[in-house]
């Protein structure tokens, strides 16, 4: 084999050194070099508009030439040189050139050239780097409700990035861990197609909470392009009984509602009395129990269990019915009573607490206290719950210490001792004004009247009755 001459070998390394040369000079910034143009990338999405600046420190009126990958002059100066109407002059000065770009495409991006015509020629480069953004997210795993306790697997997708995005998950607030992306390259495009799963252990608590897959990208600001989705989980009733009223009273109606708060919504109802049968006028209406009369006799513990067909659940509760109320007496009230001429005072009592019926019976028998010296009357207390109850000292006077007297007996006696007490002081006022009037009944003659009965004229009468003024000693009347 033959090999080549020294002056052949010698030849091509002095070409390729030349060449070498050139190429670092060409993309190398001298700074001591006024001449040198100088450039800087440039980073836009698809769709958006970039401007490529070129500049020299100091201009030998040489012009400056903006050139694109294919190096094509786009201008040369101030003119135009391809006509593309996406590109215009931004500004052009002996020591600057800048163009925009609009609507920028993928097929924009490459290394853009910037050339002054000096002596030698020199250069700079730019280089455009087109975003592709990525569509919007898609979140599949969601047509079938989920029971609960089970796993769930959510697939997001999001087409057309570039570079490849990532994919964030979230419930609420809250970033979950999913698993890392796959990416997949599009065919005959510089784009990319990246998906991500995320398993889930529900329970009822995730029911119609929210998922999210939102896309993390250069070129979109946070939460730009996100996707969210509602879970839907299976779960067995959590029941609870609510009554119609916190004081149910007796001989009122009265329900109890069993409500179940399940996916789906409870279908069936059953009721039942604890340690017992349910009461004859209790009749069960699905989610209802209705009372068409309350009575004491209906007090327990009643549950309810509730079905959605994924489970079923049960709730209780203790109905407690309050005694009969007076209507003409709505509030509870103490009434301490006296002598007859002494006046009664009363105190009203705290209502009882919803969950405390009052007494049905009640005796009190209070201390002896020493009697007024205006009153023979032993001081008794009287009690009125709902009602009016009678308490006294004296123990003849109580056949039965648990008996409840009737309120209407104890109403008719106090009208009518309030009656009687009226009638009394009416009678006396009439006494002492007829008293009154008798013993001031009579005929009163004034001095100027003195002697007119007996004078024939007027004047007479006046003079008669001036000239008496002397006998006035003889007739004195007295007032008592």
């Amino acid at each position: 084999m033959a090999l080549p001459s020294a002056p052949s070998t010698l030849w091509s390394v002095s070409l390729l050194t030349v060449l070498f040369a050139a190429v670092v000079h060409s993309n190398i910034i001298f700074d001591d070099d006024p001449l040198q143009p100088v450039t800087s990338d440039e980073t836009v999405s698809v769709g958006g508009t970039v401007t490529l600046t070129c500049r020299v420190p100091e201009s030998d009126n040489s012009s400056l030439q903006w050139s694109n990958t294919a190096q094509q002059t786009l201008y040369f100066g101030e003119k135009r040189a391809l006509r593309d109407n996406r590109i215009q002059l931004h500004r052009s000065t002996p020591t600057e050139l800048s163009i925009t770009i609009a609507e920028v495409q993928l097929s924009d991006e490459g290394e853009y050239t910037c050339s002054i015509f000096t002596m030698p020629v020199r250069t700079a480069r730019a280089t455009v780097t087109v975003l592709g953004v990525p569509g919007e997210p898609q979140i599949l795993g969601f047509e079938n409700a989920v029971p609960e306790g089970g796993k769930v697997t959510l697939t997001c997708t999001s087409t057309g990035s570039k570079p490849p995005a990532r994919l964030r998950w979230y419930r609420g607030d809250q970033e979950l861990e999913g698993r890392p992306d796959v990416v997949e390259s599009v065919p005959d495009d510089p784009t990319y197609n990246v998906s991500s799963e995320l398993t889930l252990e529900v329970s009822r608590s995730d029911d119609k909470a929210l998922i999210t897959c939102a896309v993390d990208h250069p070129s979109l600001a946070p939460g730009d392009k996100r996707s969210e989705r509602a879970l839907q989980v299976l779960y067995s009733p959590d029941v609870r009984i609510t009554p119609e009223s916190n004081l149910p009273r007796e001989g009122e109606k009265f329900h109890l509602q069993c409500v179940g708060n399940g996916n789906p919504e409870p279908t069936s109802y059953r009721w039942e009395k604890k340690d017992g049968e349910l009461p004859p006028l209790a009749k069960a209406d699905g989610a209802f129990l209705r009372f068409e009369m309350l009575n004491k006799s209906d007090n327990g513990v009643y549950l309810c269990e509730a079905s959605n067909g994924i489970g079923d659940s049960l709730g209780e509760y203790t109905l407690l019915v309050q005694g009969l109320m007076d209507p003409d007496y709505p509030d509870t009230t103490l009434s301490f009573l006296g002598s007859p001429t002494s006046p009664s005072s009363s105190l009203t009592a705290p209502p009882s607490s919803p969950r405390t019926p009052p007494p049905s019976s009640a005796s009190i028998a209070p201390s002896k206290a020493n009697p007024s010296p205006a009153s023979s009357l032993t001081p008794s207390v009287s009690v009125r719950l709902n009602g009016v109850y009678t308490f006294t000292d004296a123990a003849d006077n109580i056949a039965d210490p648990t008996a409840m007297s009737t309120s209407s007996g104890v109403d008719h006696a106090v009208i009518g001792g309030v009656v009687a007490v009226i009638v009394f002081i009416l009678l006396c006022l009439l006494i002492v004004l007829g008293r009154y009037l008798i013993r001031h009944k009579g005929t009163y003659l004034t001095h100027e009247a003195k002697g007119s009965d007996d004078a024939p004229d007027a004047d007479t009468a006046i003079i008669n009755a001036e000239g008496g003024h002397s006998g006035a000693e003889d007739k004195k009347e007295y007032f008592i």
